[in-house]
């Protein structure tokens, strides 16, 4: 089977080069599409990869749009995406291909993933619902962990043991979009990834569109790729908002009836956030460190309360 590989970038410089050596070493033809990085990410990609096909946006259109600008140009039998943070071995390609080839029924598999450090990432979910979306997002601060795990109870939990000490494949709902191979036939079928998320949440709905065309998702634990995090999103004011606004997005799409409750837990959240934040972010100031929480929830409280009915119409449409 052929394999391409598409990698989104944004002020990616610290990071690309080892996103890219492996897949070049592993023969995989590779498109960066750069969503107007103001580091060097262009540049080091341009002279330290020729062979990389360089698609270079002049203004940030989001990881889905990027991701399907290269899809556009890829006739590929299994198309692999891959964060500029996380690097996957020739090795790894390799696998993910053939369980793609000796399983027709499989439309997306993904790898165990472990941080720099060697620990082992949770890279697998349940569709989230609201309670998993209380449990996880209000945090121990709010909800003590044995609370939590009430909350989210089984399937989570069935989900990170998947991650942690699973040895075989296993079918879940969702996989972290970080590193994920898909059937090339079905990711064009389904028209790319939905552009609606600018970024964060659509690796779950590509997942879910993938379970309702009949293909299985798979979670592959024999084999393994290096996942550093943090290429594009270190400042908490610009990749929360995103965070939750996708979050909002799906919940209005496919659970409707609850999305009035998700909506309040969130501006809960958000107004804790704030107050959280100031005191981590005096705490920040006087150590002489960026103070960005603050903002951050600021901003995650203004798209909860103010762009929420057009996220729900949208959901609607």
């Amino acid at each position: 089977m052929t394999v391409e590989a598409i990698v989104v970038t944004h002020n990616s410089r610290t990071h690309v080069a080892h996103c890219l050596e492996p897949l070049i070493e592993a023969g995989v033809a590779t498109w960066v599409v750069d969503n107007a990085s103001s580091d060097d990410t262009v540049r080091v990609v341009a002279e330290r990869f020729p062979e990389v096909h360089l698609l270079a946006n002049h203004d940030n259109r989001g990881f889905a749009q990027g991701v399907n600008q290269a899809l556009e140009r890829t006739s590929a039998d299994v198309v692999l995406l891959v964060n500029p943070d996380c690097a996957v071995s020739p090795e790894a390609v390799a696998g993910l291909a053939a369980h793609l080839a000796e399983n027709p029924e499989v439309g997306v598999v993904a790898p165990r993933l472990r941080d720099s450090a060697g620990r082992i990432a949770v890279s697998t979910h349940p569709f989230e619902n609201l309670a998993s979306i209380v449990g996880s997002r209000f945090g121990a601060a709010v909800i003590p962990p044995a609370l939590r795990g009430f909350v989210v109870r089984g399937c989570r939990r069935s989900s990170y043991e998947a991650c942690r000490s699973g040895d075989r494949p296993v079918p879940v709902d969702w996989v972290s979009g970080a590193c994920l191979a898909v059937r090339g036939s079905l990711l064009r079928r389904l028209g790319g990834l939905d552009t609606a998320y600018f970024m964060y949440y659509e690796d779950e709905e590509l997942c879910l569109q993938v379970w309702r065309s009949g293909a299985t998702v798979v979670y592959l634990p024999t084999v393994e790729a290096v996942h550093s995090g943090g290429a594009s999103t270190r400042d908490p004011a610009q990749a929360w908002p995103h965070l939750y606004r996708g979050l909002l997005r799906f919940q209005a799409r496919h659970r409707p009836r609850t999305y009035p409750l998700v909506r309040a837990a969130i501006v809960v959240r958000a107004v804790l956030g704030v107050a959280w934040g100031a005191a981590r972010d005096s705490v920040a100031l006087v150590q002489r460190k960026p103070a960005r929480r603050t903002r951050a929830w600021s901003r995650i409280f203004r798209v909860a309360l103010l762009e929420s009915k057009a996220i729900s119409a949208e959901g609607r449409s």
